[in-house]
């Protein structure tokens, strides 16, 4: 990567219906809109409209990962693409450029205010396309800023007793499990794997699991083709935030939100609210679609499933095997330029965003470690792959998402006694969107079994996180208005 600054030539909110109205911020990847005027030819433009790349628009029938290796080999390592119509970005697709990118904050930033097609109002970040808006939270910031917004998750992350929450991660599965397991059949995606993260971070904010229901259902919703359904969503999440924080402020508990507003850092209301939101956005649909894509992997691929089955490839190693070759995780958030550069044959102007491409990288030529081997199809288990992150921005909770993702998997195995897909291969529908890898639905058949036994009163004990006793009248704040409203919708 040249980064030697170098001379280029000049040439050229909207309104939610939802039951409850009160200020608070939503899940990041809940973001959409479009600009708020389309972008003409200037100075931010790259490559000719007929070369960019419309990442908006359907997956193609080859699937992306044939896309990515036909878009390398006619634009090389970084390719011209446009967001949302006339929102322009650069699409990086080479392994070691990206590692390089996430590793210099000072020549790359997170923060969405210095991209120019915002700068230049051609881009209003209140309403753009997901993960190039701006909010006041770890992700869209840099340096000393990053660094007291990060500290209160690193710090209440690093407080948890990972035995004790992988006792709480079982018993959660378990009960998940007991909802379906009599009937033979389930929908390991909505029945489970969707599930599974949502309660769990739930748990951690020392919150019934009602609402944790509550906030899976909400997030399934922001992707619901009723734009009207999509809106009263994106305002119920914010609601879920708002009434999180307002409910551990009045009484605050043992709890990671409670911990990080009594954090050193000092955070306001509303930065505790958004660092919340960030946890939620960063954890759930990348866990719950690595769980899916790492069961229809086992239920597909007989090799894969083989070498599972015969301890050859331990469930941590089959992880990184999906991550390095069925990522849930499509593209990295984009980084703003800070200075002029150039990547490959492309020169690249101070201000342009470029999304990181992580199943391209995965897939880059170059790269040797992670890829199958040609006799066994098994991943090398190298964990180098990018679907955490990496540099200052990597995710901070990449051990608890394999826990509940490793956890999650093993469940399914141990309980759902010949477990095979319901549908053929060809039926399941790929997810729409252009940042998550999966399928809407993962239909299965197993035999009907029996619930678990109720845990001991001692084991409950032993969890990181006991669970926390359902209200039998949610109270008459905020949080609990929003779930009646959550259940009035399921009457």
């Amino acid at each position: 990567m040249t980064t030697t600054p170098h001379h280029v030539e000049n040439g050229g909110e909207r309104p939610a219906s939802a039951p409850v109205r009160n200020p608070a911020p939503h899940d990041p990847t809940a973001s959409r809109g479009c600009p708020v005027t389309a972008a003409q030819d200037s100075p931010a433009a790259h490559g000719s409209p007929a070369d960019r790349i419309r990442l908006y628009e359907p997956t193609p029938p080859e699937g992306r990962t044939k896309l990515w290796k036909r878009l390398r080999e006619r634009h090389g390592p970084l390719v011209p693409v446009e967001l949302e119509p006339g929102v322009r970005a650069w699409l990086l697709l080479d392994y070691r450029e990206t590692l390089t990118l996430l590793q210099q904050p000072h020549l790359f930033a997170r923060d969405t205010r210095k991209w120019r097609e915002a700068v230049e109002g051609r881009v209003d970040l209140d309403r753009t396309v997901p993960m190039m808006t701006w909010l006041p939270n770890a992700l869209y910031a840099d340096g000393a800023e990053h660094a007291r917004l990060r500290a209160p998750i690193m710090d209440g992350l690093t407080r948890i007793d990972m035995n004790g929450m992988a006792r709480t991660v079982r018993r959660i599965a378990d009960e998940l499990v007991d909802s379906f397991v009599t009937r033979g059949s389930a929908d390991l995606i909505g029945d489970y794997a969707g599930q599974l993260p949502a309660l769990v971070v739930n748990r951690l904010f020392g919150l019934p699991d009602s609402y944790g229901h509550m906030l899976n259902g909400l997030t399934a919703l922001i992707f619901h083709e009723d734009a009207q359904r999509t809106d009263e969503a994106i305002n119920g999440m914010r609601q879920y935030f708002a009434g999180l924080v307002s409910r551990k402020a009045d009484a605050p508990g043992d709890d990671l939100v409670s911990q990080m507003m009594a954090h050193p850092s000092k955070l306001t209301p509303l930065e505790v609210a958004y660092e919340a939101s960030l946890i939620v956005s960063a954890s759930h649909m990348m866990t719950a679609h690595l769980i899916g894509n790492t069961m229809r992997t086992l239920l597909t691929d007989d090799r894969i499933r083989s070498a599972h089955t015969d301890a050859r490839l331990s469930t941590h190693d089959l992880l990184d095997h999906v991550m390095w070759n069925d990522s849930p995780l499509q593209l990295l958030a984009g980084r703003i330029v800070l200075q002029d550069v150039r990547i490959g044959k492309a020169r690249i102007r101070k201000g342009d965003a470029i999304y990181l491409g992580v199943e391209g990288a995965h897939h880059d030529p170059a790269v040797r470690v992670g890829r199958p081997d040609p006799d066994t199809g098994l991943a090398s288990g190298s964990r180098a792959h990018l679907a955490f992150g990496a540099g200052p921005h990597s995710c901070p909770a990449r051990e608890m998402g394999r826990l509940v993702a490793s956890t999650g998997v093993t469940v399914l195995q141990e309980r759902l006694g010949g477990l095979r897909l319901a549908v053929d291969p060809r039926e399941l529908r790929p997810l729409a969107s252009p940042f998550l890898h999966g399928v809407r639905e993962l239909p299965v058949a197993f035999q009907p079994g029996r619930p678990s036994e109720p845990p001991a009163a001692q084991t409950q004990q032993m969890e990181q996180v006991p669970p926390v006793a359902e209200e039998e009248q949610p109270p008459e704040d905020l949080l609990g208005r929003l779930l009646n409203w959550w259940r009035g919708l399921g009457s």
